[in-house]
């Protein structure tokens, strides 16, 4: 039998990320599934990111007039209507590519069947009343949207219907990339990007009696209070894009491994949240075997505290902070048993391979029983 054909359209280059995978500077589950798809009778079919042509041109003037239309990537999406007859599913491994497709599906004038995966629900913004109808075409021309937490599909079912359409999917490390379990080494790190309030963590840490690390990028740490204390290490990596086997780029995982390894514990700081961030940074504590301080999200379906693998602090707390960076100074017995129930889960329930099964499976499914609810 033949493999099914996958177009898949992301937010980022799905081939850089590939490669960088085969290269062992980063662990698979970066790639939402895309790179094991093969052994489940798949064929990716990895569309260009970014992709530059004429569409692009005109998104960019859209951009510029500030236009409130959600339209995905127009180009990506040509190239995609374009490979469209010898494909058999669409898949995004975001939910911010295939707008066009999924409209074009719900009034009938697309033929491929769409499954999106839905890190966040929809933002709130200027003009949503204006969105309201381009949210109902995205929901209504997907034929699964896949989702990476409960409460990002709890949040969409006010959209969805049939809310069948809706499926968590549980998302997990790649275990195997960072090796067996090791004793934890002393002290708190912060590293990531998204929604992170390092200043609050900062904070914090000078008051607290808890060695600890902030990694973060070239230029987002000159503020003079993550300089005023011994007792809290900076680390800038450089603000461009990596390029796989040149020491270019920021930090590669193996070198960020090093670094969270040493510690005792990772903290996961972030504002007041709407949306699913904090997650990625999760799945390196797993994997690690750390536990984990992080500001409450209601999007992380996983209850840390519940697990035995770490604890909640609320948005902007610093004595919160202060209080559980001291617990750990002064509980490593306790810290490393969190670390350890934190790997054993993952070596468990929350793998890559897990999710790449699960998505396999559904995209079967899609395949096979296309929906007929538009």
């Amino acid at each position: 039998m033949s493999p099914y054909r996958v177009l898949v359209l992301n937010n980022y280059p799905m081939d850089r990320v590939v490669r960088e995978v085969e290269l062992k500077e980063t662990p698979d589950h970066v790639l939402f599934g895309v790179n094991q798809l093969k052994q489940f009778g798949f064929e990716p079919i990895l569309l260009p990111y970014p992709a530059f042509g004429p569409w692009h041109g005109l998104q960019r003037l859209l951009r510029l007039l500030r236009m409130p239309l959600e339209l995905g990537d127009l180009q990506q999406q040509v190239v995609a209507l374009r490979l469209s007859s010898d494909a058999d599913i669409v898949y995004a491994p975001c939910g911010s590519q295939t707008h066009l497709l999924q409209y074009l599906r719900a009034v009938g004038l697309y033929k491929l069947p769409i499954v999106t995966l839905m890190h966040h629900s929809f933002p709130k913004g200027k003009l949503d009343w204006f969105r309201i109808w381009q949210r109902r075409l995205f929901i209504r021309g997907a034929d699964r949207l896949p989702t990476l937490s409960r409460a990002v599909a709890d949040d969409l079912k006010v959209w969805c219907s049939p809310v069948s359409k809706l499926a968590p999917l549980r998302w997990g490390p790649d275990v195997s990339f960072y090796g067996p379990w090791q004793p934890p080494g002393s002290g708190v790190i912060a590293t990531g990007r998204t929604g992170r309030d390092f200043k609050t963590f900062a904070e914090a840490v000078i008051q607290s009696r808890c060695p600890a690390t902030v990694i973060g990028l070239k230029g987002h740490l000159d503020d003079p209070l993550y300089h005023s204390s011994q007792r809290l290490k900076v680390i800038e990596a450089r603000n461009e894009e990596p390029v796989p086997g040149e020491d270019r780029g920021w930090l590669k995982y193996p070198e960020l491994c090093v670094h969270m390894r040493s510690h005792a514990a990772i903290a996961i700081p972030l504002f007041d949240q709407s949306n699913l961030a904090g997650l990625t940074s999760l799945m390196d504590a797993f994997a690690l075997g750390r536990a984990v301080l992080m500001t409450r999200n209601r999007h992380i379906d996983v209850d840390i505290e519940a697990e035995g693998i770490g604890f909640w602090i609320e948005p902007g707390d610093v004595e919160g902070w202060l209080h559980r960076l001291n617990w750990v100074s002064d509980h490593p017995e306790e810290v490393q048993a969190m670390g350890w129930r934190a790997r054993c889960m993952a070596d468990k329930t929350h793998t890559s391979f897990q999710f790449a099964m699960s998505l396999a499976n559904l995209l079967k499914q899609v395949i096979i029983r296309p929906s007929t609810m538009r």
